[in-house]
């Protein structure tokens, strides 16, 4: 009976310690800040890049060893797998050099597939389970990222759950083609495994859905119903969806408005701004702090209007100051944005530019019909929210036909057979 209970013991501590791994990693989300505050003053940025990578080679070191002594695989193809895995996470490592301590991110889920290959190897024995292993990472990650989200001053940023997920794309390579684990070896035949499978791709693609779903405009519905939560309409979104806008003048500008919106918004500007005290917003400071109240959630059209104003005048002092001429483009461009399409609140706002200043443009007319492009930030511009709803329900909905066939396909064999 003892001998019976061992593996479902076994399987109990791996799923805790997988549970134990996320939950670190949640808990150092609030005090990240301050830890990395902490390093960059005692020892430099730097210690976040050569800890991570000495982790990498101990650990290169630690499973060649154990490959080449304790097994004592000859297969070349094994190490060669084992050495373009463990590159391909000191290669990214690097790359993150400028903002070191997003490496750490390699060592965190590195950690977490491991435990989660050893829990998930319970119950799948084939080769779906490194799969299964990048998509419960994915998961876990988007989670990593949404509670990061929830704390003040802190960002969503995609680019952050790509990071998470190599980590478990890494690891997964030098577990299947590296290491090679004799469990993992038998073909496709449980359903359990495409089951498991389907369920993760549906966990992951319906998170998605959810984040991309949380707009500057869900942000303002969810917050109205329930006040205490309207803190984060202070705080950066989550997800952007805008357009991408031509202008022959300018080049490329975007905007979470369509240009119709942008014109109807700056006709009534001069009524829905009627009790701001424009004349006492004379300085960049002044538009920060009126930006810090009009928010992309509360006003997009303001918050894009004054957005264009700093971006035009910081970069009209540099141009004044170096003679950069690539800050001299972007003040002369962004000037043309709100003189055809904010031109009426620029009016308002007494911020049209003087002679004086429009002068020191006159002569350089070559430079300055170069195209620009301005304002995207992290704004999707590729595709619309319906769009990637319909993506999502159409890949879910060829998962899951694709497990019943394999599933009728299987029994058919047997029947066969």
């Amino acid at each position: 009976m003892n001998t019976e209970r061992e593996p479902d013991r076994w399987c109990l501590r791996s799923w805790l310690w997988v549970f134990l791994c996320a939950a670190a990693i949640f808990a150092t989300v609030p005090v990240a800040r301050r830890i990395q505050g902490f390093v960059y003053n005692s020892v430099g940025r730097e210690f976040f890049t050569y800890a991570v990578l000495s982790v990498i080679i101990a650990g290169l070191a630690a499973v060649l060893y154990f490959l080449a002594f304790r097994l004592r695989v000859r297969s070349i193809s094994q190490y060669a797998w084992l050495f373009t895995g463990a590159g391909l996470y000191v290669y990214f490592t690097i790359q993150l050099r400028q903002h070191p301590e997003e490496a750490v991110h390699f060592l965190e889920y590195g950690a977490l597939a491991y435990f989660l290959f050893r829990a998930l190897s319970c119950r799948i024995r084939d080769r779906t389970i490194y799969m299964t292993v990048v998509l419960a990472v994915l998961f876990v990650g988007t989670l990593d990222e949404f509670i990061q989200w929830l704390i003040p001053k802190r960002y969503w940023d995609y680019r952050d759950v790509g990071i998470n997920t190599l980590a478990g794309v890494f690891f997964s390579i030098i577990m299947w083609k590296g290491i090679r684990p004799e469990t993992i070896s038998r073909p496709v035949v449980r359903r359990l495994s495409i089951r498991i499978l389907a369920g993760v791709i549906t966990l992951d693609l319906l998170f998605l859905g959810l984040c991309l779903s949380n707009t500057p405009d869900a942000v303002r519905r969810y917050t109205a119903a329930f006040e205490p939560l309207m803190w984060l309409r202070g705080e950066e979104v989550m997800t952007e969806f805008g357009y991408a806008h031509k202008d022959p003048e300018i080049g490329t500008f975007y905007s979470r408005l369509t240009i119709g919106e942008l014109r109807e918004h700056d006709m009534k500007s001069s009524s829905t701004y009627n009790k701001l005290p424009v004349d006492e917003i004379t300085s960049l400071e002044d538009y920060e702090t009126l930006r810090r109240t009009y928010t992309r959630v509360t006003d997009p059209f303001m918050y894009e209007f004054l957005q264009h104003i700093i971006e035009r005048d910081l970069s009209l002092d540099e141009f004044l100051r170096s003679g950069n001429q690539k800050s001299g483009l972007t003040a002369f461009k962004e000037n043309l944005i709100l003189e055809k399409y904010f031109g009426s609140t620029l009016r308002y706002f007494n911020a049209v530019w003087s002679r004086e200043k429009r002068d020191h443009f006159k002569d350089s007319q070559d430079w300055l019909k170069k195209n620009y492009t301005g304002g995207k930030g992290k704004m999707i511009t590729s595709f619309s929210l319906k769009t990637a709803w319909l993506f999502i329900i159409v890949i879910l909905a060829v998962v899951w036909t694709a497990g019943e066939l394999w599933r009728m396909a299987r029994d058919c064999r047997r029947c066969r057979g």
